[in-house]
């Protein structure tokens, strides 16, 4: 059966940004799903649509002992012609390369070949980068992985955000690519302009009027599950994501291609 998936557009506005703002495709929980050959059609949107940065919100790869991180290499390998990217890491890479002991070397060989091609890793680092004359800060916050537990509650706090990655950037647009969006409210207190989140994949199924049913932590309408979330001007977006795994279902809830323009506020 051939897989689809949908461009899902949003703006946002800052008054961070000076010049004429930028453009940035998002994709998260792509989980070695691939899109025609070597995905080749979701290359070809991205190239149709023209984004100026490329944001990975995790979970690119499936982490299972006999999986492969070929699908991911063979799409990065071509996304870095198209626009620079810049990989925050899902809980997937993270049990990867925490424990090469299960899962082997190929996770850890896969990290150090798609850096010799270009892309950016941030796990629990910031990285300043300049955009058709707009200055950003782009962070990349790895939760330990406790935080994913489905049978923990633990909280997160803003003062937890502001020790992994640092205090969000009062004077540069400040983006922070994160991945379980169940603490989302600690993202919005953090104070970023442009929260990216997935690992909820839409709730797998989605109800009129209820929204996303279930999330991977096996949490009944999870609060953050899919769109757009605002407090004062930080922005959560959450995508649906392009893939599943343990739960191979997807009803009424298509994946999800993200794109974001990202301008400067206007004035009337």
């Amino acid at each position: 059966m051939l897989k689809k998936f949908k461009t899902v557009k949003y703006e946002i506005e800052s008054d961070k940004l000076k010049q004429q703002g930028f453009r940035a495709a998002v994709i998260s929980d792509l989980h070695n799903v691939e899109f025609g050959e070597k995905n080749q059609r979701l290359l070809q949107k991205l190239e149709e649509e023209q984004p100026d940065m490329l944001l990975l919100a995790g979970d690119m790869v499936l982490g299972k002992k006999e999986a492969s991180v070929r699908a991911a290499y063979d799409f990065l390998r071509q996304a870095v012609k198209i626009a620079p990217v810049f990989y925050g890491l899902g809980n997937h890479e993270q049990r990867m390369k925490q424990k090469p002991e299960v899962f082997g070397r190929d996770y850890l060989l896969f990290e150090k070949q798609i850096q010799r091609l270009g892309v950016i890793m941030l796990e629990n680092a910031t990285k300043a980068y300049e955009i058709k004359g707009e200055k950003l800060l782009l962070s990349g916050l790895m939760l330990p992985y406790s935080y994913y537990d489905k049978r923990g509650k633990k909280k997160l706090e803003k003062r937890d955000i502001n020790r992994l990655v640092g205090k969000s950037s009062r004077e540069w647009f400040h983006i922070l690519l994160t991945h379980t969006p169940k603490y989302g409210d600690a993202y919005l207190d953090w104070g970023g302009d442009l929260i990216l989140a997935g690992h909820y994949h839409g709730g797998v199924m989605r109800l009129p009027f209820l929204g996303g049913v279930i999330s991977p932590d096996f949490r009944l309408f999870p609060k953050y599950c899919r769109g757009h979330f605002q407090k004062e001007e930080s922005h959560l977006v959450v995508s649906a994501g392009l893939g599943e795994h343990t739960i191979p279902l997807r009803i009424f809830n298509p994946r999800e291609l993200l794109l974001i323009d990202c301008l400067p506020k206007s004035r009337g």
